[in-house]
């Protein structure tokens, strides 16, 4: 038996992987920063770390998604009369709305690095469902050179394993082309300081603010009295006894021996960790609700409108191409895309000069106009306006309309 127990040791021994054993020997996969765990649980109970992560699932979920079909004109089409238009727009399961799949999605892949969801097909093996697994109830694993199963599994046991057709997988940054990198971890050094730094002001508040030190009497105390003088102390802190007096006798003195709060800086060191995470998630901080002074309004818009491009526009895209390749048609006539334009669109001022220019210049047509407005066409205004000062004068006895002059 013994010879047996070994040998079943030694297997299971082989088949785990870095992270589980690191979480054997300090609970958390990868280890501490500053003396506490770090992982998505905690890290998301970071004020930083979750606006980060809202701002970027609600950037993803929030705008309005559809599904076009390329016309053989050149224009597009939404294509509502396909079921994958309302399995991606409305509703991609039982009991999720495409807003909450969408931004459930996008937490998981920007804590953990990835997203998947398994796809229930129908008897004409289009997708009909799309069911999302939790992190950490399903891995990836090379079974040869260019090949991989995806293995899922819940509390009530194993799912299946599954290939790359029968998944919808979302992936942050990748080292490789199996794997991501979990943002977690790489961003843990800046996450555990500011874990531990709120942890140690709280810690001072709950003490009332009172540095530690050493408090010292003459002569030697037995243990009974040493015992009952450190309860005494005990007592005396406390957010409830602050402001009342300490009366001390046998020449009993207090020496700090704690720096304040001031002078560790806490204030500082948590704007520090607000500007380290939110470089880590690639968030401007004012997104998150974290401005200097130097700030204005339009600085603010600015920031704005650099989110949508610099933060939102890589995850729009990482979602666009994979439900183009992995739930729509490929290389066919489907694509999917965001709506974006009222996350840009400027003041009814502005937009109206925009429009009325673009119109009378004949940039754009009145309907393209109407388009990015989120309005359907209209019959006749597909037509380019001309100036009439632009005009060559050869279409004499036309009126303005027949030629599209403005």
């Amino acid at each position: 038996m013994g010879i047996l127990a070994r040998a079943i040791a030694e297997r299971k021994a082989t088949q785990l992987t870095y992270d589980q054993v690191a979480d054997f020997i300090d609970g958390v996969g990868g280890g501490k920063v500053a003396g506490v765990a770090v992982n998505e649980k905690t890290a998301l109970q970071v004020a930083t770390v979750l606006g980060c992560v809202k701002a970027i699932a609600d950037g993803c979920a929030t705008p309005n998604l559809h599904v076009y079909r390329e016309t053989e004109d050149g224009g597009r089409k939404k294509a509502t009369n396909i079921p994958e238009y309302r399995l991606l727009a409305r509703r991609p399961n039982e009991w999720q709305t495409s807003f909450e799949w969408r931004r459930q999605m996008t937490i998981h892949a920007a804590l953990t690095g990835a997203a998947l969801s398994i796809k229930v097909r129908g008897n004409n093996r289009r997708v009909q469902e799309l069911i999302p697994i939790q992190p950490g109830q399903w891995d990836v694993r090379r079974v040869s050179r260019y090949e991989v199963r995806y293995r899922c599994w819940d509390e009530f046991g194993m799912i299946g394993e599954f290939g790359p057709d029968d998944v919808f997988v979302l992936n942050g940054l990748q080292w490789d082309w199996v794997k991501s990198m979990n943002a977690v971890m790489l961003a843990r050094s800046a996450i555990g300081l500011a874990i531990a730094t709120e942890k140690s002001q709280a810690a001072m508040h709950a003490n009332g603010l009172r540095p530690s030190g050493t408090y010292t009497v003459e002569g030697t105390l037995d243990p009974e009295q040493h015992a009952r003088l450190t309860a005494w102390i005990k007592k005396q802190g406390g957010p409830e006894n602050v402001g009342n007096p300490m009366i001390l006798d046998r020449d009993a003195k207090w020496y700090s021996t704690a720096i304040s709060g001031v002078d560790a800086q806490h204030v500082e060191t948590r704007r520090l960790q607000v500007e380290e995470i939110c470089r880590g998630y690639g968030v401007f901080p004012i997104i998150v609700g974290h401005a200097d002074k130097t700030a204005t309004f339009a600085s603010s818009e600015a920031f704005f409108a650099a989110h949508v491009k610099h933060t939102l526009a890589p995850w729009h895209r990482a979602w666009t191409q994979r439900m183009d390749e992995m739930l729509l048609d490929g290389s066919g006539p489907l694509y999917a895309e965001f709506d974006t334009r009222y996350l840009m669109a400027g003041s009814m001022k502005d937009r109206a000069v925009w429009a009325r220019t673009m119109a009378e210049l004949g940039i754009y047509t009145r309907n393209e106009i109407r388009d990015e407005d989120g309005k359907e066409p209209l019959p006749g205004l597909d037509k380019p306006l001309t100036p009439m000062n632009m005009n060559s004068g050869t279409q004499e006895g036309k009126t303005n309309e027949d030629t599209g002059n403005a």
